[in-house]
């Protein structure tokens, strides 16, 4: 209801400036009653008192209202008393104890004012000056004046002694105050003496930054007013007040700050508050929707304030009557409303609207809300994708639960399979003949076949639930690399291939694990020789490569010229069961091999990386951290 501090300062100064010009401190009391009634908005008293309480006279700022209705409204007293002499007191509309601390400078002023109007039109001015000082003081406030010939400011010590100064050091003219008033303020402080010099103003005022003797600039709020001027028209006394007004200027920053936050805080959130009533006879209405409204729902806020039909027709007609149901539910029994519902703009996709709000009753009948709308669309969606993902999930552990038990399952039977093979094949007691012998040898081939596609499964199937373990120890690359050749030479051979292994640079320590790269091994060599034509060649080599991750790093690279593969099919190229143009080849495969050889690099913080082109053969490359 009442203004910052800084406002009561400014009512006690214009008082106080108005009694040094005129010399008149009843007319200069009745401005300030007359000032305090606007700003509190109510009707209020002052009485001036002898010493022994009896009423010497009395000022009313009362617009329109009898005796009766101003002792109704001016509730709060307010005793006025100065220099221990009790002088009269305010009423005033509102709580004394609320008003009794934010209205002290004017309580000052006014006592100050009641005691030189009790001492007749003999006071001097050397005592309405002193207890002018004497009711500011108190607030941070003192007062000079200026001898504009002279220059010379009387009364300034005050001033100087709060920012730290003594007068004897610094000067008492204007022009050593304006040494003290920051650069970037005195233009501008000059120029509203100079507006109220020339008439423009009827008094000068201004807020300006002054340094301190510890070097802190300090904010000044200064006031005056010419009182004297030369028979030419020139200005010759000038007398004022200044406000120390530092720490109310902190808190006004601050209150700006924070509601600059809160502002922008508001602009950014995604729904609309508003005030939904529904009054005795069932017309629905919004009293207030915030700015978001005709974005989120498309709707006018002023046309909603008269009548909320326009947003009940862009409900989906499938949730309109569930939507009103449950809001005459809400306001029957007065319970906490909630409903999420869909929401129609012209040619718009259907939108998600999330509302919740508190009802209470009117006095007259009927029911408002206040609550909160937000556009929940996007989180339906993500609901439904979550939903989507669990049962994705839900889905692929089933289905590697699936293939890790079938190969468990498989390969009992494939072994007894393979082992009686073998058994017929080396059986010299029942000899079998020349075409048996190639069909057990297809039998055992195809079992064996049979068997790694069994062990790529199974490793794909502990790669994805994440229980394939890896033991990373130094691995020597020429022996480990030399092991694979020497495997996959006999194979070589009969596809008419040429192996070759190239080792680069001093010996070499892979940090790996060894059994699993050199199952990496393993299958990149036999896909280029699966890959290949007859009379290509395969090439290992094993070289020092950049850093990864900062950490030194060897690269296997594996070359071929076979067949290559497809620029479209590179990006799938790792998929599992995804043979890509090689399933219509007609060379036998799973798809398996090459994602378990990405997943077992990746599993040994590797890289690899694939290079090809249709008939001219493919290079795989792997890169390992150095042991």
């Amino acid at each position: 209801m009442s203004p910052d501090a800084d406002g009561w300062h400014a009512l006690a100064h214009e008082a106080l400036l108005d009694h040094v010009n005129r010399g008149d401190a009843r007319h200069a009391l009745q401005l300030l009653l007359a000032a305090l009634a606007r700003r509190l908005n109510g009707p209020c008293v002052l009485r001036a008192e002898q010493a022994d309480g009896a009423l010497r006279w009395q000022i009313e700022a009362t617009p329109g209202l009898s005796g009766e209705q101003v002792a109704a409204k001016a509730t709060a007293m307010l005793p006025l008393s100065r220099l221990g002499q009790h002088v009269g007191c305010l009423r005033l509309p509102g709580n004394a104890e609320a008003l009794a601390v934010p209205l002290q400078p004017v309580r000052e002023c006014a006592a100050a004012l009641l005691l030189n109007d009790a001492g007749g039109q003999g006071t001097t001015r050397a005592n309405y000056v002193q207890m002018i000082r004497r009711a500011l003081e108190g607030g941070g406030t003192f007062v000079w004046e200026w001898d504009i010939d002279s220059d010379v400011l009387s009364d300034i010590d005050e001033g100087l002694q709060q920012l730290g100064y003594d007068a004897r050091d610094t000067g008492r003219t204007q022009e050593d105050w304006n040494r003290l008033i920051h650069p970037e303020d005195a233009a501008g402080n000059h120029e509203a003496y100079l507006r109220h010099a020339r008439g423009e103003i009827e008094q000068y005022e201004h807020s300006y930054r002054i340094r301190a003797s510890d070097g802190s600039w300090r904010w000044y709020q200064e006031r005056g007013r010419i009182v004297e001027w030369h028979d030419d028209g020139r200005p010759r006394r000038m007398v004022g007040t200044q406000t120390d007004i530092t720490e109310i200027r902190a808190q006004q920053q601050a209150a700006l700050q924070a509601a600059a936050r809160l502002e922008r805080l508001a602009m950014h959130v995604p729904g609309v508050l508003y005030q939904f009533e529904l009054d005795a006879q069932l017309v629905p209405r919004f009293p207030y929707m915030s700015e978001r409204a005709p974005a989120l729902l498309g709707i006018d806020p002023a046309r909603a304030a008269r009548d909320a039909a326009e947003l009940m027709d862009r409900i989906h007609p499938e949730d309109r009557e569930a939507v009103a149901a449950s809001i005459v539910e809400s306001a029957h029994r007065l319970s906490e409303w909630a409903w999420e519902f869909r929401l129609q703009q012209g040619a718009e996709p259907l939108r998600w609207v999330r509302a919740s709000s508190s009802p209470m009753r009117r006095p007259g009948g009927g029911t408002v809300w206040h609550g909160y709308m937000q556009d929940v669309t996007e989180l339906r969606r993500l609901e439904q994708a979550q939903r989507d993902k669990a049962a994705a999930e839900a889905a692929n552990r089933a289905k590697t639960e699936f293939l890790s038990r079938m190969s468990h399952e498989l390969r009992t039977p494939l072994n007894a399979v393979l082992g009686f093979s073998q058994l017929l094949e080396i059986d010299r007691v029942d000899s079998l003949s020349d075409g048996q012998r190639r069909r057990v040898k297809l039998i055992r081939e195809s079992g064996e076949h049979l068997l790694r596609m069994i062990g790529d499964l199974l490793d794909l199937t502990r790669i994805e639930s994440g229980s394939l373990q890896v033991q990373i120890d130094a691995v020597p690359m020429r022996a480990l690399a030399e092991e694979a050749v020497e495997m996959l030479r006999p194979q070589a051979e009969a596809a008419q291939l040429r192996l070759a292994l190239q080792l680069q640079g001093p010996p070499l320590n892979a940090q790996a694990d060894r059994t699993r790269l050199r199952q990496v091994l393993l299958n990149l060599i036999s896909n280029a020789i699966k890959y290949n034509r007859p009379g290509g060649r395969v090439d290992l080599d094993i070289a020092p490569a950049p850093p990864i991750d900062g950490r030194a790093a060897l690269a296997i690279t594996v070359r071929d010229t076979g067949v290559g593969i497809a620029e479209d099919d590179l990006p799938h190229l790792f998929e599992p069961f995804n043979r890509l143009s090689q399933a219509r080849s007609g060379i036998e495969g799973t798809g398996i091999g090459l994602s378990v050889t990405r997943a077992l690099v990746t599993l040994m913080q590797g890289q690899i990386q694939v290079q090809s082109r249709r008939g001219e053969g493919s290079t795989f490359c792997v890169r390992l951290p150095q042991a």
